[in-house]
């Protein structure tokens, strides 16, 4: 095994999204490995403690503007790398990769730019958009979450197919799993942040022709966020709050899944939806829209599930309503949940990643 000390780069490791968990997850598996860094640019409120087994650093403590300061973040970045001589720096989520290409111009270390999102999602504005192109261009590798954006990777940017890559992100199985399918449930789970992302307006629609036929099944979404009030006013005029309710945040979602029979997903967007992998984990089929990206690379439609067309309400209710009707096709739906988990093994995603780190 190469010489080799990498560094993760991500933008607040205070935020405890989803990208920073997997760059503390990614650095805490390299450390057992190579000599590993998480740098975060920002620690807006102060969290970050060395109590890791890996190096931590973070260049200012208060978020600046990355365009308004790209020069100054850039060369501290810079100094970090020669003082530690970082030779793989991995750039988590474009959001920070011009930093990481600017810190590194003109010298031996090899910049890997990793996709938390995709290509397709167009609600971080022009600027997410400059800095993708950036990361592409310039970057010496880039690792995405699906084949699908793999594939967009190169027909939009013209760059050549050694330089892109799929990684997924890992999934620990759920340890609740064995629990037998419960088929005699009548509620739908849906969870996401209540955001524009995650569609509810679409999920909503769907509710209303299913409830019409189904008035004694339950629809419970969890998750929190800045919609839950305009969420509960839609449920509310629709009249449909003896079906839909919102449930909020659990400390443990995996343990509430199995008191369901089917998992719904409406998302406009999404970059690896771990949600559906959660939701086979348990054993549950899975009907979701056909957005970008991961869901039809996670679900196999007909087998473990349905993939509809995306914002197709009519389809949707009509698959759902069909799913919801007949106890021997959710049977075996559910009988086929897991077939696919297995790529999403620790063990195989670390694989590629030390395969990655060995290439460049």
């Amino acid at each position: 095994m190469k010489n080799i000390n990498i560094a993760l780069l991500v933008y607040d490791i205070s935020l405890t999204g989803g990208a920073e968990r997997v760059a503390l997850n990614l650095a805490t598996e390299f450390s057992d490995l190579y000599e590993t860094h998480l740098i975060s640019l920002f620690d807006e409120r102060n969290i970050f403690e060395n109590i890791y087994p890996f190096n931590t650093c973070v260049l200012f403590r208060q978020t600046v503007s990355i365009s308004l300061n790209l020069l100054s973040l850039s060369c501290k970045l810079r100094r970090y790398i020669q003082k530690n001589k970082i030779n793989v720096l991995v750039s988590i989520t474009a959001g920070v990769v011009t930093v990481a290409n600017f810190a590194t111009a003109k010298t031996n270390v090899q910049v890997i730019y990793a996709e938390h999102s995709n290509l397709e999602n167009k609600t971080y504005g022009k600027k997410h958009e400059f800095r993708q192109l950036i990361g592409a261009k310039f970057s010496d590798a880039i690792v995405t979450l699906t084949n699908q954006d793999k594939n967009n990777f190169l027909k939009k940017y013209k760059i050549s197919e050694r330089k892109v890559c799929t990684i997924p992100n890992w999934f620990v199985s759920n340890t609740r799993e064995n629990k037998e399918y419960n088929i005699q449930s009548k509620k739908i789970i849906s969870v996401g942040r209540l955001e524009k992302v995650k569609g509810y307006n679409y999920l909503i629609e769907v509710a209303k022709k299913v409830y019409l036929k189904f008035p004694d099944w339950k629809w419970d979404i969890y998750g929190e966020g800045s919609l839950h009030e305009e969420i509960q006013k839609q449920v509310d005029q629709k009249k449909l709050n003896n079906f839909i309710k919102l449930k909020g945040n659990v400390k443990d979602v995996l343990d509430i899944y199995n008191n369901y029979s089917i998992f719904v997903m409406t998302s406009l967007y999404e970059g690896l939806p771990m949600v559906l992998l959660e939701a086979q984990s348990a054993g549950l089929p899975v009907v979701s829209f056909n957005c970008p990206t991961g869901p039809s690379e996670i679900v196999e439609n007909g087998v473990n599930g349905i993939i509809v067309q995306s914002y197709d309400v009519e389809k949707m209710a009509e698959v759902l309503g069909y799913l919801m009707d007949n106890k021997e096709l959710r049977k075996y739906y559910a009988s086929n949940a897991r077939i696919n988990l297995h790529r999403y093994d620790k063990e195989n995603v670390m694989k590629k990643w030390v395969e990655l780190f060995e290439k460049i």
